[in-house]
């Protein structure tokens, strides 16, 4: 990381980003488009993205010494000479490292290549050559763009790593060599602390891998007008906190009915923690009434921590029966387990003509097939992270990481219902897309966060938003409550450090 200050960048706010997610051929189609509402040649096109790239590199290390670049011999790599001639014609020490031979190069590539060299960048095509880098430079990397899909030259390899070992701040052009712009899926890729991407937003920056090796994204959008993007359809919608439904203020005459009764079930043997926090999550998130079914043992503890709960103990699906009248909605998988008790309550559950929250042992035992078998329904929501999502489809986890989006496609149109895909880049799954919600970080990878996250979405579900809206929401509610628990750190971060912050954020 770079040792001399960055300055803020105003285009990566996430309000001045558009909100829709394309795939690499979308882009391709966009780009072709650009060209011919503006009357410009692809290679002007080219220029304007060099110059943004080149623009946010200063605004960002506005300090920096040197600069190298790594090009490939695609578009990509003709920005990355592009962004090395204005360099060179500033006067700033830049070194190009051509991983692609000159004579194979291009088209407008190779005339981004002629740039550079007229405006005096020393071009590199031996990479046994590589030159140490320190922190006083900024590496470029215009490898590979977004239609990389298959797998890594060993020079882009050598590149790679060379980058990764450095201890220079990265900045890459569109996004991250090796990370694949459809799926978010990465082998190998460049860590980069700045992405500037142009035109419209790739899928693969915003889940999976992407997020982490992307950095900061800047967005560029090159005077594209409005009008090109019509009827070219993206892969999913990006939401966050400004543009998702919110709930209505109160009246000032409100009562507690109003705002649903939301009943939690989970808790085996050994297991309270999680129904509670579920419970208390569903509290927090202002849902009028809370019920919780679990084990007895665990009724003490719960009214000892939040009185305003009302705690049953059942021993039976049988038991459970009477409790499934009143609430509007039902959220169970906490700490069930996958015992008969577990079984017989989620079979219980599973009857009751309610909307539903699924989560936890609730997947599992769905996914083992014994109860609610070949069901589909519209008014559940699941929940599962990448273990709980290989089991519903009955793959291993590697499938599931490596094309998330299609794996939240099969998860819905197996179930139907609304399916959150749980992870970096959370993606909700609907039958009529996907949506993305990158929100949280990496302190809430500890036990007991998706308790609060399916607490959440039923509390919403319970205060008459509809099992989509209530979706997206939560899961920025609870990614955000998770960012400002973390101020102070991220490392020992509880799920219960949330909750004042659920809170506040709900309003």
């Amino acid at each position: 990381m770079s040792n001399f200050q960055a300055s803020t960048i105003v285009e990566s706010r996430v309000t001045h980003q558009p909100q829709l997610l394309y795939s690499a051929s979308a882009m391709g189609e966009l780009d072709r488009r650009v060209a011919v509402a503006q009357h410009i040649s692809s290679l002007t096109l080219m220029k304007r993205a060099g110059r943004a790239a080149f623009d946010a590199l200063l605004r960002r290390w506005p300090k920096v010494q040197r600069v190298q670049v790594f090009c490939g011999g695609g578009n990509n790599g003709g920005d990355g000479y592009i962004v090395a001639g204005l360099c060179a014609g500033r006067q700033l020490p830049v070194t190009v490292y051509s991983c692609v031979a000159v004579e194979h190069l291009k088209g407008d590539a190779l005339e981004a290549y002629h740039f550079a060299k007229r405006e005096g960048a020393r071009i590199v095509t031996e990479l046994k050559s590589l030159e140490a880098i320190d922190e006083h430079t900024v590496c470029v990397d215009a490898l590979l763009g977004t239609g990389f899909h298959g797998t890594l030259r060993r020079s882009s390899v050598a590149a790679i790593v060379h980058i990764n070992n450095s201890a220079a701040p990265v900045m890459a052009i569109d996004l991250p060599s090796g990370l694949n712009a459809d799926t978010g899926h990465a082998a190998q890729a460049v860590q980069a602390d700045m992405t500037v991407t142009f035109i419209g937003r790739k899928f693969g920056l915003h889940t999976g891998r992407g997020p982490a090796l992307a950095g900061e994204v800047v967005f560029a959008g090159l005077d594209a007008p409005q009008s090109v993007y019509t009827d070219v359809m993206p892969l999913a919608k990006a939401y966050g906190g400004h543009n998702i439904e919110r709930l209505p203020a109160r009246s000032a005459d409100s009562y507690k009915n109003q705002f649903g009764r939301v009943l939690v079930v989970g808790g085996d043997h050994g297991f309270g923690g999680a129904v509670l926090m579920a419970a208390e999550a569903a509290a927090r998130a202002g849902a009028g009434l809370i019920e919780l079914a679990s084990r007895p043992e665990h009724v003490p503890a719960a009214l000892m921590r939040r009185p305003e709960i009302m705690a049953h103990a059942v021993i039976s699906g049988q038991e459970l029966e009477p409790l499934l009248q009143g609430p509007d909605v039902i959220a169970v998988g906490p700490g069930l387990g996958s015992a008969p008790w577990g079984e017989q309550l989620l079979a219980r559950v599973g009857r009751a003509a309610l909307p539903l929250v699924m989560d936890a042992d609730a997947l599992n035992i769905l996914a083992a097939g014994r109860v609610l078998a070949g069901v589909r329904r519209s008014d559940w929501v699941l929940t599962p992270h990448v273990g709980e999502a290989a089991r519903l489809l009955a793959c291993d986890t590697a499938a599931i990481s490596h094309d998330r989006r299609a794996a939240a496609q099969a998860m819905q149109q197996k179930y139907g219902g609304v399916v959150i895909l749980k992870g970096a880049g959370t993606l909700i799954a609907h039958e009529d897309g996907i949506d993305v919600i990158n929100c949280g970080n990496p302190g809430m990878a500890s036990g007991g966060m998706g308790d609060l996250l399916t607490g959440i979405i039923a509390a919403l579900i319970g205060q008459k938003m509809d099992i989509l809206a209530a979706a997206r929401l939560a899961v920025w509610l609870h990614g955000e409550a998770g960012n400002r628990a973390a101020v102070d750190g991220q490392r020992g971060l509880l799920a219960s450090d949330l909750l004042p912050w659920i809170r506040r954020l709900v309003d």
